[in-house]
């Protein structure tokens, strides 16, 4: 920016005293530096009227506000723009290379029944704006980014807001493209450029002390988009937003985005980032409604959102929302350290995302599931904690989408507790993981996976306290495996002993926990055990499922003992099958019962059930060991010592 000179409103006329128009003064000073090839527009302390609009600013220009120096708005329209409304010139050729500095701006929104702009840039570039207030803006944006590139935007306060009718989405800051006059009424060309390089930093948005005013209904954003025309390396940080209406951050249509450093506070939702929107037509077509309109959406990549707060609020959104169509993925998408509490919706909402990690999400008390997935593949939520929530607390539901083929979604070292509904719930989709997650308190069960789910392996993982079964796969799901889950086989194993006796005695019990059984699942049980008799009594031996009631499975009837033997040992293994789970579910096994019984030399025997047993594996099974002596006597024991079961 050329240093032509310095000059003041005052040098013009101007007085500042809040009643004059000091506005065709100030445009005076501004031409000046237009005429000088460039220069600084310093404005001493003063209140000074703006009642004939709109004020331009042009290449190579600083307009500096001093501490004290207020603009107020005294006519209708755009109050600074950068350039005439007669210029054409395209792409990034137009005013730019501006510092706007300093000061408050105070666009009386309540004063005037017509939306109107504060501050409007197109076409430029090299852009900053830093350290000012602008005030009470009705109906349109304190700061429209229109077709810029290289624009900073530093410590600005965006405070008070006035709805002047249908104009409940407004941003504060709105990156734009040059679509049309109705998107940017200051000049054309209209020509769809959209805004590259654009940082946002340790800026605020919320409430002003005016009467009649509101918080911004959104912080920053965008609401249209052409095809193939994103905004693009955009960078927010550091900023706060109190009191939005709805999302604090409207990313549409941007890409390689960087978001770090926000904090929310009782606003409808945080971060909102969509693809374009293919049920909205002018969004797919482009500037001045030329061809070719697109039929869907289109993709965007590279999204990065990094320590995030968001208390209170979320009746209109999530936290963190992420948003694509099956024509339009968000894709290459990293999410970490967000904080949400008490949020009526999701902490993270994410619909058609690909290729994502999400780590470090701590969700305290909101109202939906607390991180939910509808659509989404090659994806991994690690780190993450749920305390409290609504509905479930992590989702991968792929229904009805193009992940039900490849879903590919792990969740690793979550911990879930306190939710209205499971833990962990998967829908369809094919080959994901839940590892090493803690989930307890929980109404329902702690992992659910339905809905024809394929390839789905849960492992290492602990529950406690859930009102259903702590891990369980409906019918409909194959090809899933778990092991090494706390709620897995075995349950609680129990020894016991059977002496002086003729009734059958359950001697070993190894319980199957409800819904532990799928498809094929093997149990492979041993149980050790020594006898003594007095006499030559025999010894019957029994497998049961169900209790000491329960099927028979394998019996070896009348074993003959030897006379007065002691401690003979004696072992039945086998192995059971889970044929067909349910609540009617059917089972096979076989068994070998290898002793000592009648000498020193060992004997086998060997049993397998005819066709299938039918037990409910909906409902806790214990795989019993029985034995039963054909004489009583209390030198006539036989007592386990070990018992195994392992999922095979």
């Amino acid at each position: 920016m050329s240093n032509g000179g310095t000059w003041t409103p005052q040098d013009f006329g101007a007085v500042g005293n809040g009643v004059a128009d000091d506005a065709p003064a100030l445009q005076l000073a501004l031409n000046s530096a237009l005429d000088a090839g460039g220069g600084t527009i310093y404005v001493p302390a003063g209140i000074y009227r703006l009642a004939t609009l709109p004020v331009r600013i042009y290449r190579r220009t600083r307009l500096v506000l001093s501490p004290g120096a207020t603009m107020r708005r005294g006519a209708t329209g755009t109050m600074l723009l950068n350039g005439d409304a007669d210029q054409s010139f395209p792409a990034y050729s137009g005013h730019g290379d501006i510092v706007i500095e300093g000061g408050t701006w105070d666009a009386r929104g309540t004063q005037f029944a017509e939306p109107g702009m504060c501050i409007s840039i197109g076409h430029a570039e090299n852009v900053l704006i830093r350290d000012l207030t602008i005030k009470d803006v009705g109906g349109y944006h304190g700061i429209e980014i229109n077709s810029t590139r290289h624009a900073v935007i530093r410590n600005v306060r965006g405070l008070g807001y006035v709805d002047t009718g249908g104009r409940e989405f407004s941003e504060f800051i709105q990156p734009d493209l040059a679509k049309g006059s109705s998107y940017f009424g200051g000049f054309g060309p209209y020509d769809d450029t959209p805004v590259i390089d654009l940082l946002v930093e340790g800026c605020v948005t919320g409430p002003s002390d005016t009467p009649g005013t509101t918080a911004w209904p959104r912080g920053i954003g965008s609401h249209s988009a052409s095809p193939s025309r994103p905004h693009r390396d955009i960078r927010i940080r550091d900023c706060e937003f109190r009191g939005c209406s709805q999302f604090a951050i409207g990313a549409y249509t941007w890409e390689s985005l960087v978001i770090s450093g926000m904090q929310f506070r009782d606003c409808g939702g945080g971060i909102r980032f969509r693809t374009l929107d293919s049920s909205i037509t002018s969004h797919r077509t482009p500037a001045g409604g030329s061809g070719p309109t697109i039929t869907g959406s289109q993709p965007l990549a590279g999204l990065v959102i990094d320590d995030v707060t968001m208390t209170g609020g979320g009746g209109y959104g999530a936290a963190v929302e992420l948003v694509g169509e099956e024509t339009g993925y968000v894709q290459d998408v990293s999410v970490g350290h967000v904080t949400a509490r008490d949020v009526d919706q999701q902490a993270v909402r994410m619909e058609y995302v690909e290729d994502y990690v999400v780590t470090e999400v701590v969700a305290h008390t909101t109202g939906f599931t607390s991180i939910s997935t509808l659509g989404t593949r090659r994806g991994r939520f690690a780190d993450c904690h749920v305390n409290g929530s609504g509905g479930a607390g992590i989702t991968v539901d792929s229904r009805s989408t193009p992940a039900t083929d490849a879903t590919d979604v792990q969740i690793v070292d979550c911990t879930v507790t306190g939710t209205a509904a499971n833990g962990v719930h998967i829908w369809d989709g094919a080959d994901l993981l839940v590892d090493a997650c803690e989930l307890y308190a929980i109404t329902g069960y702690g992992v659910q996976v339905s809905t024809y789910t394929e390839r789905v392996l849960v492992r290492d993982t602990r529950t406690n306290a859930t009102t259903s079964t702590p891990i369980n796969f409906t019918g409909t799901v194959t090809g899933a495996v778990r092991r090494g889950n706390s709620a897995d086989a075995p349950g609680a194993i129990t020894t016991g002993t059977a002496a002086n006796t003729t009734t059958e005695t359950a001697v070993a019990s190894l319980l199957i926990p409800a819904n532990d059984a799928l498809p094929g699942t093997g149990y492979r049980f041993s149980v050790h055990g020594q006898a003594s008799t007095t006499g030559t009594p025999t010894l019957t031996i029994r497998v049961r499922l169900g209790g000491a009631t329960g099927t028979v499975l394998a019996a070896f009837s009348a074993v003959t003992t030897a006379s007065g033997i002691a401690g003979r040992g004696w072992s039945v293994s086998g192995v059971l099958h889970a044929v067909v789970p349910g609540s009617t579910g059917t089972w096979t096994a076989n068994g070998q019962l290898v002793h000592r019984l009648a000498s020193t030399t060992g004997q086998a025997l060997q049993e397998v059930t005819d066709g299938t047993v039918t037990r409910d594996s909906t409902a806790d099974q214990a795989l019993v060991v029985t034995a039963q002596w054909s004489a009583a006597s209390a030198s006539n024991t036989a007592q386990v010592l070990a018992a195994s079961l392992n999922r095979v």
